[in-house]
C-alpha cells in the first residue's frame, strides 16, 4: 500500500522535469532523471561541505550543499580579493570530498571583473592552500558568454567546482538565470559559487547566500599547549573574514560570525570557539589571547621551557641574583 503514493509522487516528479526540459530544450533521457539523480550521484547530491566552525556549520544545517548555487556578495568591488579568499578556503578545506581536492576549478570573469579587482593570484591561492595549478580562468567578452560557460561547467561532473565572478548588478542576470545554475549544479552533483561585487540583493534562486566583510586577522600565538604559549607581537595571524548568513534555506539567517581560516589545518574556526578548547592547556596563572595561528610541537619533542623567559620584549628579569663565587666559598 506504501508503494502507491511514492509511484504517484515519482511520476509527478517525472512529469515535472520533463515540462523543464522542455522549457529549456534538453533531451527527454536528461528530463527522467536517468543519470545525476540515483545511487552514488544521489549521495553526492546530499553532500555537504563542512567548513570546521561548528556554530556557523549547524547554523547552515551541517555545512554548506555541495550539489547546488551559493551566493558570496562584498559591499564593495575592493573586497574582491575577501571574497576570493574566502572561497579558496571553501575550495581547499581539508574535510572536503576527493574530488573537490582532485579536480580542475573553472573561474569565470564576467566582462570588467578582472580589469576592476585583478586577476586571482596563484601565490595567494596557494597560500591558503589551494593549488594554483588546478585552477582554469576564463574571461568571456559579454555576459550571455559567462552565463553559457557557467551553465555548461555547473553540468560537467569533471570539474571540481564552478566560480562565476560578477559586478554590479548587470541587466540579464536575475531570478531566471539562478534558477538555471542552480539546476545545473544539483544535477551534476557539483558546487557553483556566485561571487558578487557591489551588487544589491536581489531575487535568487540560490538556498544560500552570504554577505562576506572585512575582519581583523587573529594574534598569531605559538608554543601552544605549554606555560610559555604567548602572542606573538607584531605577528599576522590567520585572515578574518566577517560571514553574515543573509539567506539559508537549511536553517536561521540574519546572524554575523567571525571566521578565521588556519592554511596549516586547511578549515575554518570561530575566534571563540578556538579559545575554549585552548584554554585548558595553558597554566593557570597565564593570560594569553589563544586565537590565531598556532605551532604545535610532537609530544616529548619540545623543550620543557623552564629555562625560557616569559617575558615577551626582554630578558626575564625574575631571576635571582647572581651570588659572588668567593662569597660562597666563605
Amino acid at each position: 500500500m506504501a508503494s502507491a503514493p511514492r509511484a504517484a509522487a515519482r511520476a509527478t516528479l517525472v512529469s515535472l522535469r520533463r515540462q523543464i526540459a522542455a522549457i529549456e530544450k534538453l533531451a527527454p533521457a536528461r528530463a527522467t532523471g536517468a543519470a545525476g539523480w540515483t545511487g552514488d550521484r544521489e549521495a553526492e547530491r546530499s553532500a555537504l561541505l563542512v567548513t570546521g566552525a561548528e556554530a556557523f556549520d549547524r547554523e547552515l544545517g551541517g555545512g554548506i550543499a555541495l550539489a547546488g548555487l551559493t551566493e558570496i556578495h562584498v559591499p564593495e568591488a575592493r573586497d574582491a580579493g575577501l571574497s576570493a579568499g574566502f572561497t579558496a578556503g571553501l575550495l581547499s578545506l581539508a574535510a572536503a570530498p576527493a574530488f573537490l581536492a582532485r579536480d580542475p576549478v573553472l573561474w569565470i570573469g564576467a566582462p570588467g571583473v578582472f580589469s576592476e579587482a585583478g586577476v586571482p593570484h596563484g601565490r595567494g591561492f596557494a597560500g591558503l592552500g589551494l593549488d594554483p595549478s588546478r585552477m582554469l580562468l576564463v574571461e568571456p567578452r559579454t555576459l550571455a558568454d559567462a552565463l553559457w560557460v557557467a551553465e555548461e561547467a555547473a553540468r560537467t561532473r569533471g570539474l571540481a567546482a564552478t566560480v562565476l565572478e560578477m559586478r554590479g548588478n548587470a541587466k540579464g542576470f536575475g531570478l531566471r538565470e539562478t534558477q538555471r545554475l542552480q539546476r545545473r549544479a544539483q544535477t551534476s552533483g557539483r558546487p557553483l559559487f556566485l561571487l558578487r561585487q557591489s551588487a544589491a540583493i536581489e531575487a535568487s534562486a540560490a538556498p544560500l547566500r552570504l554577505v562576506v566583510e572585512p575582519a581583523p586577522s587573529a594574534p598569531l600565538v605559538v608554543l601552544e599547549g605549554t606555560a610559555h604559549a604567548r602572542a606573538v607581537p607584531g605577528g599576522i595571524g590567520p585572515p578574518g573574514f566577517a560571514v553574515t548568513i543573509e539567506k539559508n534555506k537549511a536553517g536561521p539567517a540574519g546572524r554575523t560570525h567571525l571566521l578565521h581560516w588556519n592554511s596549516h589545518e586547511r578549515s575554518f574556526y570561530a575566534e571563540q570557539s578556538r579559545r575554549r578548547r585552548a584554554q585548558p592547556d595553558l597554566a593557570a596563572d597565564v593570560t594569553v589571547p589563544v586565537a590565531g595561528t598556532i605551532v604545535r610541537f610532537p609530544t616529548g619533542a619540545a623543550h620543557s621551557g623552564a629555562e625560557f623567559p616569559l617575558s615577551v620584549d626582554g630578558p626575564d628579569r625574575a631571576q635571582p641574583p647572581r651570588q659572588d663565587m668567593a662569597a660562597g666559598k666563605s
